[in-house]
């Protein structure tokens, strides 16, 4: 496929916290925050690599998303791609998403075609049919549009106004319900509820020979010496000045920017929802369940029984929509639904985990309940039948952290790595602990 790919690496991961917290004080890059096993930008690049896009140019933003990003992607060699980065004096002066792409196409001289997306999120879009209608309008930007209802967009989503063939003629920012009633009226509340509105999925497809020459237009400078952003400055300007800015449709969008979208993310993957992550994942072994051969010849040294015989035997009740990697030992009585394991985890006598994400090497009790949550590498809920654990409702334990028996933690608690929680401990919902002191005070 003609279109090459730039990637924005730019984001340090500040509202993911705890997820992108690698250990205290130090920040992972968004774009190598785990999902289903694998690293986001590797999720990305496999994605557009199996649609026909080879060429991809990174842009960094920042030494530390540059380190994380070629350390797992290298040039392209693991995946059959190749890539290439911007140059590390740039990495520090852009003053946004188009200003960056800007930067790295002038220095590459690039041309043509391009599809600029982020780093850290993961897609189901057809990219040659958006490619097709970038073609036919003839487009300087065509934005990846995301169709989502009214409840969902109020407060929280930018609507695109366009016209019947899709040329955008207006930006509404995050508008509230009354003003999404305002600006579409329905014959009914049920219809409102249903309406189909575009948003901006952060996914755009650009004409560089266009999009270069606009950005030696006075007002573009000018703005890029302060802000020149896709969605907040550039794209909005396009469409003021009468330059073609369409919308398209995609499939769907996997945004990962807090526990609650991380956790629907991942669930809705599991199910099947996004096409092109199922294709990577390959065939289940059964009822949307995967199962890597590692776990299944794993035997537990209570029973010694292998998962496999345990499954068939009903000891253990795994699935529908689990994913288990390698070497994880899972023991009698576990009840799996909905969830992702990692290599090398236990999950041990009695456990209940549903809509939760568990990271390597991490440690589920004996009758803990973990429900809608993250559970950091290496973390332990340590849990006996006497004084179970339980961790619900949007809860996010870094790497390493560790809750004694009878710790009970709910509604959008969030723990930095190697935070040690003692029995006793009452820490209020939306709490972030992110030391000995904090856990402290609630003691």
């Amino acid at each position: 496929m003609d279109v090459i790919g730039i990637g924005l690496a730019g984001g340090r991961g500040e509202r993911a916290r705890p997820l992108s917290v690698k250990a205290p004080g130090y920040l992972r890059s968004k774009a190598a925050m785990t999902f289903l096993g694998k690293r986001l930008v590797r999720w990305i690049v496999e994605i557009l690599r199996d649609q026909g896009m080879e060429d991809y140019f990174i842009v960094a933003h920042g030494k530390e998303n540059r380190y994380q990003i070629k350390m797992l992607i290298d040039h392209g060699e693991p995946l059959g791609v190749r890539v290439r980065y911007s140059r590390v004096r740039f990495d520090g002066q852009n003053s946004g998403s188009a200003d960056a792409t800007l930067q790295s196409a002038n220095y590459w001289d690039l041309r043509g075609t391009a599809l600029v997306f982020p780093t850290d999120s993961i897609v189901d879009m057809d990219l040659a049919a958006m490619a097709d209608a970038h073609a036919r309008t003839g487009a300087v930007v065509t934005i990846g549009a995301m169709v989502r209802p009214p409840m969902i967009v109020a407060g929280k989503y930018g609507v695109m106004l366009t016209e019947p063939d899709g040329r955008i003629d207006e930006f509404v920012e995050k508008p509230s319900l009354a003003e999404i009633h305002e600006a579409f009226p329905a014959p009914s509340e049920g219809d409102f509820d249903r309406m189909p509105l575009l948003t901006n999925s952060g996914f755009y497809m650009v004409d560089l020979d266009a999009l270069r020459e606009i950005g030696e237009h006075d007002d573009v400078r000018e703005m890029s010496e302060k802000r020149l952003d896709f969605g907040l400055d550039l794209l909005p300007w396009l469409v003021a000045k009468g330059y073609p800015v369409y919308a398209h449709p995609i499939g769907r969008i996997g945004d990962l920017g807090s526990i609650p979208d991380y956790v629907e993310t991942m669930v809705d993957a599991l199910w099947g929802r996004f096409p092109s992550v199922s294709r990577l994942m390959g065939r289940p072994l059964d009822d949307q369940l995967w199962i890597e051969p590692e776990s299944l010849g794993m035997r537990d040294h209570d029973s010694g029984l292998t998962l496999a015989e345990k499954m068939q035997r009903g000891l253990v009740t795994i699935g529908p929509a689990v994913r288990i990697g390698k070497y994880s030992e899972i023991f009698p009585g576990a009840n799996i639904s909905e969830s992702n394991i990692d290599d090398g985890c236990e999950i041990h006598p009695n456990a209940h985990v549903v809509r939760s994400q568990i990271r390597d090497g991490a440690m589920i009790g004996s009758a803990a309940r973990v429900e809608n949550s993250y559970i950091g590498s290496m973390a332990e809920v340590r849990s006996t039948h006497a004084q179970p654990t339980t961790v619900e409702e949007f809860v996010a334990l870094g790497d390493e952290v560790v809750l004694q028996p009878g710790v009970s933690l709910a509604d959008g608690i969030s723990m930095y790595p190697r935070v040690r929680v003692p029995a006793g401990a009452a820490i209020p919902p939306g709490s972030e602990i992110r030391s000995a002191e904090d856990v402290m005070r609630y003691l």
